[in-house]
């Protein structure tokens, strides 16, 4: 079984490394020279020469779409996953697309998620929170964090698609938002291009409300959901996997390799039984966009 990584990147690199694990022969695309696995410096010539049976994206956002393009045009027929968010703007997809893709939400398989979800199969959700902050400079250790993807905007970055992890999250557990109002904002204090800051109510159409918090700037890392339904209150820290509810507290696993692992499985068998698909990677797109609309505009957005 051969696997073809594009971008190598640090999540291009754990791609790579997990996907050894699984049984595969790994090749890369990338312009880096200081690369062990077999490298290649074009998708077209990757294909014809390595002949994968499943690819990831694992580029800038912004150059999401034109490597699709490029993989469509080898008339690629395995699978492929392509790293959150799909794209830095909606596009219209190639119409030579003939291969399954899934979008890198991989924490959909954390085991608190899941749990979370099936709590909520059968309750009615009143409010919802979200947050997720962390501290930019910490990030990628022995980088200048201002000369990565995550601070130039012509790269796709941002709070708001580098953790969309967390848009994603609300759409999985409490379906899609009909109604936004948002505020993303630039501080200044990182000396960044993109937004550091994303604070957004979302409305539903069962009459939830829910609020998304993306900062940036918290040094003490923090990454929380609260839920209150008419039957609980539900409180889970990502982080360790600890979730209360009823009185009682659970510690689920969080070994996020395994939530990589699993969803290279999901997407591969094509069963999609958890891992995001392509319509709802375009979803969250959507959201992402009523977000900014929202903030730029200063008002509601609705769907």
């Amino acid at each position: 079984m051969r696997a073809l990584v594009i971008g190598f990147g640090s999540i291009g690199r754990r791609h790579s490394r997990i996907l050894s694990s699984m049984g595969y022969e790994v090749a890369v695309v990338t312009s880096q020279t200081d690369v062990t696995l077999p490298r290649f410096e074009s998708i077209r010539t990757a294909e014809l020469s390595w002949q994968p049976s499943h690819v990831v994206i694992s580029s800038p956002t912004s150059n999401h779409f034109q490597n699709l393009a490029e993989l469509a045009d080898t008339n690629f027929r395995g699978s492929c996953v392509v790293e959150k968010p799909l794209f830095d703007r909606p596009k219209e997809l190639p119409t030579s697309l003939q291969f399954v893709v899934g979008i890198g939400y991989n924490l959909r398989f954390l085991p608190t998620i899941q749990r979370l979800r099936k709590l909520l199969t059968d309750e009615e959700v009143l409010t919802a929170s979200f947050y997720n902050g962390e501290f930019l400079p910490n990030w990628r250790p022995g980088r200048d964090y201002r000369t990565t993807s995550s601070a130039r905007r012509n790269m796709g970055g941002g709070v708001l698609r580098d953790l969309s992890h967390e848009i994603d999250f609300v759409h999985y557990l409490l379906g899609i938002p009909y109604g936004i109002a948002a505020h993303k904002s630039q501080s200044g204090t990182l000396n960044i291009e993109t937004e550091d800051t994303v604070r957004a109510i979302l409305t539903h159409a069962d009459g939830c409300t829910s609020t998304v918090a993306l900062s940036y700037l918290d040094r003490y890392r923090r990454r929380e959901i609260v839920l209150a339904t008419t039957k609980r209150s539900i409180y889970c820290n990502l982080l360790t996997g600890e979730i209360h509810y009823d009185g009682e507290t659970f510690n689920d696993s969080v070994d996020r390799d395994l939530t990589i692992e699993q969803m290279h499985r999901d997407v591969i068998a094509s069963s999609f039984s958890v891992a995001c698909s392509m319509s709802q990677g375009f979803d969250v797109l959507r959201t992402i966009e009523m977000i900014e609309a929202s903030s730029s505009e200063r008002v509601w957005i609705t769907r």
